[in-house]
């Protein structure tokens, strides 16, 4: 094993590992990235005093009506996630110059953590218990909306009616529209779109269009896709559901958001290292990426879910 003297945070491969960015990932576009200085801590869970109708009313001579915020707490902890690559020195030895080996290993491990980091993020949000009961939409059964691969199917009238409930509980629209790319390619081809643009002559809703017609600032498509390691077989990520949500622009104190990623700044400074270092016995360099956070849903009713809403 390598001595502690020998191991060392490697600045320029961090500096690629934080640099280093997949399209294809969205967990970090729902789940704001919140630095923490803690790896475990509490946070506050504000009350709904706001929507109160307290009474305002003061006679001559009297105090006004005192009010306040009433708060519980909850806790994050930011689990640890690595992973490490191995350069034997025959390698290192035979490379062409194109080849950086120990960039190749940063990419290599940071791009295995950003993989299950999205994992984690859609199966926290894909799990219908972390939603308020009345804002799971279910799809296709009977008494239920259309699923939306059916030509018949509304699924603006869907998406409308949730955004109303939500906003009944909570006095807030969901800004953003989440869709799985299987559910993304059905519904920019749904007839009852197309209808809506037709005059355009167009065959794909285009996303501006999109956006505009179940009313939010933001849309996002989930594309990644991961293997399942028993057989290899490919799968989206997102599986075949849709999500609405309250994202802010920036984390906040009593800012309303659906969910925050909790990320430890273990020096301080940031939350991703990447380290490396030679070991004699196998006479290899090894290069290790890791980070520290936790998913957390901190207002299950700023969340709509529609799970499977496509076959």
């Amino acid at each position: 094993m390598p001595s502690v003297q020998s191991v060392h945070y490697d600045k320029l491969l961090t500096n690629i590992s934080v640099a280093y960015k997949n399209d294809q990932y969205i967990a970090d576009q729902i789940l704001k990235e919140v630095p923490v200085d803690k790896q475990s801590d509490k946070y506050p869970v504000y009350g709904e005093e706001i929507f109160v109708a307290q009474d305002d009313r003061r006679a001559p001579g009297t105090e006004a009506n005192e009010i306040d915020w009433t708060y519980s707490d909850d806790t994050y902890f930011c689990e640890g996630h690595a992973l490490r690559h191995r350069i034997p020195d025959e390698a290192i030895q035979n490379a062409d110059e194109a080849f950086n080996l120990e960039e190749e290993a940063t990419v290599l491990t940071t791009e295995g953590i950003l993989l299950n980091k999205e994992i984690d993020a859609a199966n926290l949000l894909l799990n219908a218990a972390n939603y308020d009961p009345d804002l799971v939409v279910s799809t296709g059964g009977a008494n239920q909306p259309l699923k939306w691969d059916n030509d018949n199917a509304d699924p603006i009238d869907t998406v409308l009616r949730a955004k109303e409930t939500m906003h009944q509980k909570i006095a807030l629209n969901p800004n953003t529209l989440i869709l799985s790319y299987p559910v993304y390619n059905r519904i920019r081809r749904h007839p009852a779109l197309i209808a809506l643009v037709k005059v355009q002559d167009l065959s794909i809703v285009p996303d501006a269009l999109l956006k505009e017609f179940f009313e939010v600032d933001n849309l996002i498509v989930g594309k990644a896709v991961a293997s399942n390691p028993r057989n290899n077989i490919k799968s989206y990520i997102w599986g075949k559901s849709a999500i609405l949500a309250y994202v802010p622009e920036k984390p906040g104190r009593k800012v309303p958001a659906f969910g925050y990623t909790f990320a430890w700044k273990k020096d301080g400074n940031q939350s991703i290292f990447v380290r490396k270092w030679y070991d004699e016995g196998p006479r290899c360099t090894f290069v290790e990426s890791e980070r520290w956070y936790d998913h957390k849903i901190i207002a299950r009713r700023a969340g709509v879910l529609f799970p499977d809403v496509i076959n």
